[in-house]
C-alpha cells in the first residue's frame, strides 16, 4: 500500500449531503492462513468451509505464517483468518498475526481485518464459520451504561463496588436512564446478572473488571461473584450461589477492558476451561479479549466506530479501524510517555475470534455521533476515481477517550474506503493531515472538532483491482 501524507491546504466550504454511508464491501479478497499439517487433517474441512463460504485462497505454512507472508501480502486481501486448534499457544500467536498483518507491504498500518477462527473442535469451529450476521437490538453492558444510548435497547448493572446498587436500561425511543435499588452484595448482584444473561436476550455483551483465562470478576476492583467456565460450560457463582448459566442466541462479546480472557490456550491455562470458548459454546459468533493483562484503556474507543456511528462498521471492521487508529497516534506522535507505552502495548494484545468477515453490527437507533458521506465519481482515465469525503460533528461526548471534550472533540478518526487505492493525490482539503494506507482514511483536523464542525477532502487515486 502506498501511504499518502498530506499538509493543510486552503480551506473549502460545504453543506453534507444527507443519508449514510455504507460501510465496506463484504465481498472482497479472502485469505485463510493455516499450517499445513492442520489442513490436511481434520480441520481440513473447516479451511474448505471458509474457501466456498467466501471464495477464500488458503495459504499454508510449514513452520510459521512468516513462511506465507510475502504471498499473503501479493494477495491483497481484505480480510484474513487464521484456522488454529485450541491448543495453540495464543498469547504467542497473536503477536505473530498481529506482526503478519501489519507487514503484508512496507508501510506501518495494518493491511488486512483479520481473526482467529477456533473452537473446541473442527465442528465447533465449523459452526461458527457457518454464523449467520447478527443485529444488535439489545446489549447487556456492566460498564459504562452510557454506551446503551447507541442501541435500540439494553440493560446495565454497575461493576464498582463504590456504586452498588446502581441499575440502568435504555427502552426504544428513549434515553438511558439510571436507577437505584439494585444488588448490593455479591451474592445478589451473581443471582441478578445471572437472571439477566440465562434470559438470552442480548444480541451483544460487554464486558470490563478483572478477568482471567477462565473467569470473569463480576465487580470491580474486587468482589467474590464470578462467571466461571470449565469444560466448555458456564456456572455463576458467589457465597451462597452455584448457577449453571447457559445461551444459544447468536450474539457477539465484547470484553473491552478484561484481562485475559482472550488467552484461550496457554501453558496451564488449558482450552478446556477457556471463557471466551465457553461463550463461544453459548451462541457467541464473534469475541475480542486480551491475551494479556491490561492496564490501558486504548480499546475503550473502538465504541466510536462500533457503537457511536450507529452500525456504520461491523465488529471486526471497527476493531480494524481502531487499529488503523492508534497506528497514526503512534508514527506522527501523537501520544507519548505513557499513553505510547499504553498504546504499543494495547494495540498488540486484544484479539478476535470468529470469521473476520462476519457482519455484526448495530441496528441504527439515532443519528450518529459523525455524519460521514464519501463519493466517488469516474475521471475519465482508466481506473481512477475521484473521491470526496466529508464530515459533520453531531456528537462529542465526556470522559478520557481521546474523542471526548477533555482533548478537545474529534481531532483524529479514520474511515474504510470500499477498495484498495494507490497514486492518491489530493485537490483540496481542510484537514490539517489526511493519510490513505490502501483501503483506509485517515485524517487528522489539528485540532479537536466539536458539535456542528465540518472538514472535507477531495483526492484522486487509482483502485487496485482484484
Amino acid at each position: 500500500m502506498r501511504v499518502l501524507v498530506v499538509g493543510l491546504m486552503a480551506l473549502v466550504g460545504w453543506l453534507a449531503p444527507a443519508g449514510a454511508i455504507r460501510g465496506a464491501d463484504p465481498v472482497a479478497r479472502y485469505a485463510v492462513v493455516v499450517n499445513k499439517d492442520v489442513a490436511a487433517g481434520p480441520w481440513g474441512k473447516v479451511v474448505k468451509f471458509l474457501e466456498t463460504k467466501h471464495k477464500a485462497k488458503t495459504f499454508a505454512y510449514d513452520k510459521s505464517p512468516e513462511d506465507v507472508r510475502k504471498d499473503v501480502g501479493a494477495y491483497r486481501p481484505r480480510y484474513v483468518c487464521f484456522v488454529c486448534p485450541p491448543t495453540e499457544n495464543f498469547p504467542a500467536f497473536a503477536v505473530v498475526a498481529n506482526k503478519f498483518c501489519r507487514t503484508l507491504d512496507d508501510d506501518p498500518y495494518v493491511d488486512a481485518i483479520w481473526g482467529i477462527l477456533t473452537g473446541f473442535d473442527e465442528e465447533h469451529a465449523l459452526e461458527l464459520a457457518k454464523a449467520e450476521p447478527v443485529v444488535i437490538k439489545r446489549a447487556f453492558t456492566k460498564t459504562l451504561g452510557s454506551w446503551l444510548n447507541w442501541v435500540p435497547e439494553g440493560d446495565y448493572v454497575t461493576e464498582w463496588t463504590r456504586d452498588r446498587g446502581e441499575l440502568g436500561a435504555k427502552k426504544t425511543g428513549a434515553d438511558f436512564a439510571l436507577r437505584s435499588g439494585g444488588p448490593t452484595s455479591d451474592a445478589d448482584d451473581a443471582k441478578y446478572v445471572h437472571k439477566l444473561l440465562s434470559d438470552d436476550a442480548f444480541d451483544l455483551i460487554i464486558g470490563s473488571g478483572h478477568g482471567g483465562h477462565h473467569n470473569w470478576m463480576l465487580m470491580y476492583p474486587s468482589g467474590k461473584g464470578f462467571l466461571t467456565a470449565k469444560d466448555g460450560k458456564l456456572a455463576m457463582t458467589a457465597p451462597g450461589v452455584d448457577l449453571a448459566l447457559t445461551a444459544k442466541r447468536p450474539k457477539v462479546y465484547w470484553a473491552v477492558g478484561n484481562c485475559l480472557t482472550g488467552v484461550v490456550n496457554a501453558g496451564r491455562n488449558n482450552f478446556k476451561d477457556s471463557y471466551a470458548l465457553a461463550w463461544m459454546k453459548n451462541g457467541t459468533k464473534q469475541y475480542i479479549g486480551a491475551v494479556q493483562s491490561t492496564w490501558y484503556e486504548l480499546n475503550w474507543n473502538m465504541a466510536d466506530w462500533f457503537l457511536k456511528q450507529e452500525g456504520r462498521w461491523t465488529f471486526s471492521e471497527s476493531l480494524f479501524l481502531l487499529r488503523q487508529w492508534s497506528q497514526y497516534l503512534l508514527a506522527e506522535n501523537v501520544v507519548s510517555g505513557r499513553d505510547k507505552q499504553g498504546t504499543e502495548f494495547t494495540d498488540e494484545i486484544f484479539v478476535l475470534y470468529g470469521d473476520p468477515a462476519l457482519e455484526a453490527r448495530v441496528e441504527k437507533t439515532r443519528e450518529p455521533a459523525l455524519a460521514e458521506t464519501l463519493e466517488v465519481t469516474e475521471t475519465g482515465d482508466k481506473d481512477v476515481v475521484r473521491m470526496t469525503y466529508k464530515v459533520k460533528v453531531n456528537f462529542v461526548g465526556e470522559g478520557n477517550k481521546r474523542t471526548a471534550e477533555k482533548y478537545g472533540g474529534w481531532r483524529i478518526f479514520c474511515h474504510m474506503l470500499p477498495y484498495q487505492v494507490t497514486d492518491v493525490k489530493v485537490e483540496k482539503t481542510d484537514f490539517a493531515k489526511v493519510v490513505c494506507p490502501g483501503e483506509t482514511l485517515i485524517w487528522d483536523a489539528g485540532k479537536g472538532l466539536k458539535v456542528g464542525d465540518e472538514r472535507s477532502v477531495t483526492f484522486t487515486a487509482k483502485r487496485v483491482k482484484d
